[in-house]
């Protein structure tokens, strides 16, 4: 994983949002950090509220963020609609006081009238007029699929935190999960359907027209068109990005699973029975790739064994993918 923080040279476009109705709900800091910017560039005053702890049951975790301008546009949630109104109306008085502020919510809270239904408590800091350089920064940085860490102060500071900092608190962000997709037919197109509507970046590859036109639809972050085995576009897998093999055709399979296992993806699976699976392995065998590398590879693929409906073997193969994620994420972090 990478810890360190680059320098950004170039500052990354900002995705367009509809804050009406999209921006309570969205969750990753990349993508509030970017609603927030988009609110200040336009004119508007910005406060970003940060969940900074929480105790018992909780829907975000610490770290969660969101950004309220003083007009009341909203970007991000901190609860399950419990609290969220009430926050809204703080940070916006803080735009008018100029003062950070600290809020309790739950067991201990003066707000009595807020119970959580969850149980525990959630404790909350809200920065008005938080240094939008730091964000800016922040932002790029994710969005270039970089680890970037924040110091947040209670007196109302945000910087980009290290080991020296006298933050209150801090917090590290990770990149959002990425999926590189290569095949074609249905199973493709119902997983490439499923990640972009679940928020994930998405690399699609294919050699199908209709299945690259289908992308561009979809506004994939990225499309490959894939004209030969014998020349594959040069990957750019990390740690945060899972790689699924979803052709039932010998000519794409071995090159495309030896070179994701040359990668840095966390997670390779490759869609198809127990028997393609074995077949596939001996194939790479033959091709130089060692038993440990090939036993990286995760076949057949998904939660639920032997499903024949794209839709759902979609489900089964994302639900996988995300269980690696946390598992990956929590070993990280033990």
């Amino acid at each position: 994983m990478r810890y360190g923080a680059s320098p950004i040279q170039l500052q990354q476009k900002l995705p367009t949002f509809n804050l009406a109705t999209e921006g309570a709900f969205l969750e990753h800091p990349q993508d509030v950090l970017a609603a927030a910017l988009a609110l200040h560039e336009a004119g508007l005053e910005v406060a970003l509220v940060v969940l900074v702890k929480t105790m018992g049951g909780a829907v975000r975790a610490p770290g969660a963020l969101m950004a309220v301008s003083h007009t009341g546009d909203v970007a991000g949630y901190l609860s399950g609609g419990c609290i969220d109104a009430d926050v809204i109306v703080h940070a916006q008085n803080t735009l008018q006081t100029d003062q950070s502020k600290k809020l309790k919510y739950g067991a201990g809270s003066p707000y009595f009238d807020l119970p959580l239904p969850c149980g525990g408590s959630l404790d909350l800091v809200i920065l008005p007029r938080p240094d939008m350089k730091v964000l800016r920064q922040a932002h790029d940085q994710l969005a270039s699929r970089q680890m970037v860490s924040l110091g947040i102060g209670e007196s109302g500071f945000v910087t980009l935190a290290s080991d020296g900092d006298q933050a209150d608190f801090k917090v590290s962000y990770i990149p959002k999960l990425k999926l590189r997709i290569a095949g074609r037919g249905a199973d493709c197109i119902a997983l490439l359907r499923a990640t972009r509507s679940s928020g994930f970046e998405v690399c699609f590859q294919s050699p199908k027209e209709i299945e690259l036109s289908i992308a561009r639809r979809l506004q994939v972050n990225q499309i490959d068109h894939l004209k030969s085995p014998c020349n594959l576009p040069c990957p750019s897998d990390d740690e945060y990005t899972a790689f699924v093999l979803m052709f039932h055709d010998v000519e794409w399979e071995s090159v495309l699973l030896k070179q994701a296992l040359s990668g840095h993806a966390f997670y390779i699976g490759a869609v198809g029975s127990a028997r393609t699976h074995g077949r596939r392995c001996e194939e790479l065998g033959k091709l130089g790739c060692a038993q440990e590398e090939i036993r990286r590879i995760s076949g057949p693929i998904g939660l639920i064994p032997s499903l024949r409906d794209a839709s759902l073997l979609a489900t089964s193969v994302l639900a996988e993918i995300i269980a690696s994620f946390q598992a990956d994420k929590a070993a990280l972090a033990s």
